[in-house]
């Protein structure tokens, strides 16, 4: 399979740009994002040695960030709501090649964190508010306001929506 034109310049012009950036250029790294087809609000951030493969595949929401050492790969969507954390070393996949491979988009829904190691597979939903604990590996959806850690991953309990968020008020939370 041929790379396109815009892989090949992201590749040999775009990410060694990104990677050059001081720490503190977020603005300056959105702006090379989209020069690529990025969707970025203006408060999204990425670290400068976060790994991002496909940027015009790439969307991202509200003050949400991706740590360093962070990756973003595969040819498929990523799309990243308000408010989301993929934490450092964290890894996003939209394909796993090979026998018995999979591809597919990614959701990671408003308020989620992805912890420190985590994995994230193709096709996988992860639903408002949920935590990836650190050096988990998701495969499959991940239910809303859930914190889903260890190996295989297992619901270790609910979590808490911030004071004031709708679904907090309307289970009867604290108001």
């Amino acid at each position: 399979m041929t790379a396109t034109w815009r892989e090949t310049f992201w590749g040999l012009i775009g990410r060694h740009a990104f990677r050059c950036t001081f720490h503190n250029w977020y603005g300056v790294r959105r702006s090379i994002l989209r020069r690529f087809g990025a969707s970025l609000s203006a408060t999204a951030r990425l670290r400068p040695t976060a790994v991002v493969t496909h940027p015009w595949n790439l969307s991202m929401g509200e003050e949400s960030s991706v740590g360093d050492h962070a990756r973003i790969q595969g040819p498929d969507p990523v799309r990243l709501g308000d408010f989301v954390t993929v934490s450092q070393h964290a890894a996003v996949h939209t394909l796993i090649p090979g026998p018995g491979g999979a591809h597919g988009p990614v959701t990671i829904e408003n308020d989620a964190w992805i912890a420190t190691d985590a994995f994230v597979g193709p096709g996988v939903r992860v639903h408002e508010g949920a935590i990836v604990a650190a050096r988990t590996t998701v495969l499959a959806d991940v239910p809303p306001w859930t914190i889903l850690g260890g190996d295989p991953p297992v619901v270790l309990g609910p979590r808490e929506p911030p004071l004031g968020h709708p679904r907090r008020t309307a289970a009867g939370g604290h108001p």
